[in-house]
């Protein structure tokens, strides 16, 4: 952690500018959005339970786009330059949208190019730099994100506290998307002006480190795409990695299964997290933004305690213990929500969000771990791509769900969902990467590997084979 926080302020380059700011827009309205969707439009959770699953399609898909296309026509500025463009727009037209079918339009277009930008920038990276610096660089960018995402929540909360005051909240959550329209628009004039030109290239290298993989530890993949380095998933390659005789192997695919289980639990107890606030709980916009800032501080402050574990305790244990603490903190929360109505102390909540936020940094470090080191070296990019795509095949199937089981059921019943999966992930994990490195089966260099994978430190270093994103 000292090697990115170190130096980096030194060596920040004009064109992340660009990058930090249009990270604060979104996460401004990473939690905006729900509030319009409720305090505005007056629809119910289960709407929201929909935007996010359509928004998790367009962003997977657009994953698988973006990148390749910049190939195509080997250019990587404009894609960028684009993005930004298109996310202003897209604020712009939710600020006068006056139904859900065009907030959920606007949004599913902003956030398919949103997509280009965060496939796009890292790639500029290893495209202008030397080899050796490759890591540092990228962590810079993953810091200014990080940076711009929560400052994005801390202007959202103050910007609605102070302007709620004078022109009422309804007229507060529209003037701040003109001001989301503004932001992302300048951004887009800094990328002009900032961001280096650069032609891609055939490259056949092996990165080195953690943090190339640690991009999105922050900022949820299955909604906004992370500056993360590598890897889009090909799907034709499905197939083959599966079911195919020199496929991944069958502990990776456990493991990717209780990963899927994993997400599938984060996405029945994010999506309607927002509304629990403001709808049952009754608090201001601007308080609701106060507990996701306080979340994502959690999230920030033990990145550094969740490397220490990994090194400590081995990826497999800490991917384990967030996920029991989870199961524990949500099956508190299921209890409180079934037998009393009552609105939880303030200092209470703030813990619990902060507890929630540090169990994210735990599950994210260990589980891009975990998918590196138990692949075969030639599926390790692949593997991380379909990582990637896991988070978001979790949020489009959890997204509906949530919202409907919220709004029939109740906020307990998504709740209890939610720990259902978590336990099913916890099994898996338990019982099946526990036979992988069983120590009473025969010994052969390949289960000293996998046991190494399970007891193990940090992960290996990812080999790129034919290009830099495959």
């Amino acid at each position: 952690m000292r090697n990115l926080g170190g130096r980096w302020r030194y060596e920040i380059e004009p064109w992340y500018t660009a990058i930090g700011l249009a990270t604060l827009v979104m996460g401004t309205s990473s939690i905006l959005i729900p509030l319009l969707i409720s305090q505005v439009l007056h629809r119910s959770v289960a709407d929201v339970g929909l935007l996010a699953s359509f928004v998790s399609l367009v962003g997977v898909i657009g994953s698988l786009v973006w990148g390749r296309l910049s190939d195509a026509v080997h250019r990587r500025k404009p894609f960028i330059v684009m993005s930004l463009a298109a996310v202003s727009l897209g604020f712009a037209g939710i600020a006068v949208a006056q139904s859900f079918a065009t907030v959920l339009l606007f949004n599913m277009i902003l956030n398919f190019f949103w997509v280009a930008n965060a496939a796009v920038s890292v790639l500029i990276v290893i495209e202008n730099k030397e080899k050796s610096v490759w890591e540092r660089k990228i962590g810079h960018i993953n810091l200014v994100a990080a940076i711009g995402w929560v400052a994005g929540l801390i202007v959202g909360g103050f910007s609605l506290a102070v302007a709620s005051r004078f022109i009422g909240e309804t007229s507060a959550i529209r003037a701040l998307f003109w001001f989301l329209a503004g932001g992302a628009a300048a951004a887009a004039i800094l990328a002009i002006r900032f961001v280096p030109r650069t032609t891609p290239k055939f490259t056949q290298r092996r990165f080195q480190g953690v943090f190339l993989a640690m991009g999105n530890f922050l900022m949820a993949r299955s909604r906004f795409a992370p500056h993360h380095l590598y890897h889009r998933f090909n799907p034709r390659r499905l197939p083959a990695l599966l079911w195919g005789e020199g496929g991944l192997r069958t502990e990776t695919k456990w493991f990717l299964f209780a990963t899927l289980l994993a997400f599938i639990s984060i996405g029945f107890f994010a999506v309607p997290l927002p509304l629990l606030l403001s709808e049952k709980f009754g608090f201001p916009s601007s308080t609701v933004f106060g507990y996701f800032v306080i979340l994502n501080i959690g999230v920030v402050f033990a990145y550094p305690f969740a490397m220490w574990r990994v090194k400590r305790a081995g990826n497999k244990a800490v991917q384990q213990g967030s996920l029991a603490i989870r199961l524990l903190l949500v099956s508190a929360a299921t209890a409180y929500l079934a037998l009393s109505s009552a609105v939880p102390p303030a200092a209470v909540l703030a813990l619990f969000f902060f507890m929630i936020g540090g169990t994210w940094s735990f599950f994210q470090l260990s589980g891009v771990a975990l998918a590196s080191r138990l692949a075969k070296p030639e599926h390790q990019g692949q593997t991380l791509g379909l990582y990637n795509a896991i988070a978001g095949v979790g949020m489009i199937l959890s997204g509906v769900a949530s919202g409907f089981l919220t709004e029939y059921v109740g906020y307990a019943a998504a709740f209890a969902a939610s720990n259902l999966f978590l336990a099913a992930s916890l099994l898996v994990l338990h019982r099946r990467l526990a036979l992988a490195g069983s120590p009473t089966e025969a010994p052969s260099r390949r289960r000293e590997e996998e046991q190494d994978v399970l007891e193990g430190g940090a992960p290996v270093p990812v080999p790129v084979s034919r290009t830099y994103h495959e």
